[in-house]
């Protein structure tokens, strides 16, 4: 092979590097979004309940709230803040345990997937992972922590700045986690997976669906 070949190759082989690791818009203003969240901002709480104090920001119509969870809409995005019970349970009885979750969607297209630590209220290092599946021609977003799951449902539009709203959220709240503990780990708490369900039907109609909550955007209320 001769030297101009050897310089063609490389040349191709660039290009091909380059083309597979351009990211799209969508993954573009996601990555400025915790790249800006890495300045560890903190927000005053202004929203009180039995087990956490947090942070709402204005700009959030909040549309139903629970023991355990609140519903929320910012422009055309819908969200959902809920308690992890079974991580905080985990983390106080196993507290060796490394925090993983491969997320709750399992419908969609994957097209971004963060994971990071942030500096929450208490000054604690808190690891969290951040999904987002593409559903529909609108997309799925997913936060887990050891503290608190949100997901959230929107345009392409609304996904960078409901994201920014969940790390304000999810940064300023204090969780009660000692409460939480001494009113859940009875030996009749109810698994992770299907508690998480009966989260979401608690916004949705009676005979609903997760798939049914996420497309219909007229109700959220349950008669």
């Amino acid at each position: 092979m001769n030297d101009d070949m050897k310089k063609i190759i490389i040349v191709l082989l660039c290009l091909m590097m380059y083309g597979c690791a351009r990211k799209t818009p969508v993954q573009q203003k996601l990555d400025e979004v915790f790249a800006e969240d890495t300045a560890e901002k903190f927000f005053r709480r202004n929203n009180y309940s039995e087990y956490i104090d947090y942070y709402v920001p204005s700009d959030l119509f909040e549309t139903r709230v629970d023991t355990l969870s609140s519903t929320y809409e910012y422009n055309n995005a819908r969200m959902v803040m809920n308690i992890n019970v079974s991580g905080i349970i985990s983390a106080k009885y196993y507290p060796e345990t490394v925090f993983k979750d491969e997320g709750f969607f399992d419908q969609g297209r994957l097209v971004y997937e963060h994971d990071g630590e942030y500096l929450g209220y208490n000054n604690e290092h808190n690891a969290y992972r951040y999904l987002v599946y593409e559903y529909e021609d609108r997309y799925l977003a997913n936060f887990i922590s050891r503290d608190l799951i949100f997901y959230g449902y929107c345009d392409s539009y609304d996904l960078a700045g409901m994201s920014a709203k969940i790390l304000q959220m999810v940064k300023s709240a204090d969780v009660k986690s000692d409460d939480v503990v001494i009113n859940y780990s009875s030996k009749d708490v109810i698994d992770f997976e299907k508690k998480q369900v009966n989260l979401f039907e608690t916004i949705m109609p009676v005979n609903g669906n997760i798939n049914e909550f996420l497309v219909d955007q007229t109700d959220s209320t349950v008669e």
